[in-house]
């Protein structure tokens, strides 16, 4: 039921970028840098820091296509008992690269601020970096959707801020707690993955290019 409404939201976009014409062929570079939050599974997640660069094509006066490279960082506490020696804790490293693409409708008011809607579909690879137990690594698809308020300085410079929840369908775990006995055997209990979701929100800064 989600992927049918996600796939209704991007065909009302691209019905509408039918029949109106406007800033047809112009483009922009995007630069984004955004503080976030993580929900359900990836609530354990800390100090996520997300960072952006945004291909943007204007197929009318009010949408674009996007096309982004996002990187995110985070970590996470695991508890680590370790046979003979005090008990600890890690902070492993949660990572992400994603190539999305989708779009976004800016409406066409008579305002000193701009204000725009998207969502958007991609795939992502993800890692995790600890010192004590193994590295791990997968992919998968994610989905996301965007707000944002944006203010126009020049004619092909503006600033803007941002909120942009990431949605991650995926089957997978994050480390709680880690064992190591004598000979240095390692053994891990998980949290479950399943339809978990970053947020972040930060700012951007954009050039047209043409």
């Amino acid at each position: 039921m989600k992927k049918i409404l996600f796939i209704l939201f991007l065909s009302m976009f691209s019905i509408n970028a039918i029949f109106a014409q406007g800033r047809y062929r112009e483009m922009s570079i995007t630069g984004a840098g955004s503080y976030g939050t993580g929900l359900i599974g990836f609530d354990r997640l800390k100090n996520i820091n997300e960072f952006s660069l945004i291909y943007s094509y204007w197929l009318n006066d009010t949408s674009t296509l996007d096309v982004s490279i996002n990187y995110i960082m985070s970590e996470y506490k695991v508890d680590v008992f370790e046979t003979g020696k005090p008990d600890t804790e890690t902070t492993p490293g949660w990572e992400s690269l994603s190539g999305t693409v989708g779009v976004r409708y800016q409406p066409d008011w008579d305002f000193f601020l701009d204000f725009g809607f998207g969502a958007g579909i991609g795939y992502e690879g993800w890692w995790v970096k600890s010192d004590v137990f193994e590295d791990r690594r997968g992919d998968g698809p994610v989905y996301y959707l965007l707000m944002d308020v944006e203010y126009p300085i020049r004619e092909w410079l503006s600033v803007g801020v941002y909120v942009e929840p990431f949605y991650y369908p995926l089957n997978e775990r994050l480390e709680t707690r880690v064992d190591i006995d004598r000979s240095g055997n390692v053994d891990a209990d998980y949290d479950k993955l399943k339809n978990s979701w970053i947020v972040v929100g930060g700012g951007w800064v954009r050039v047209r290019i043409y």
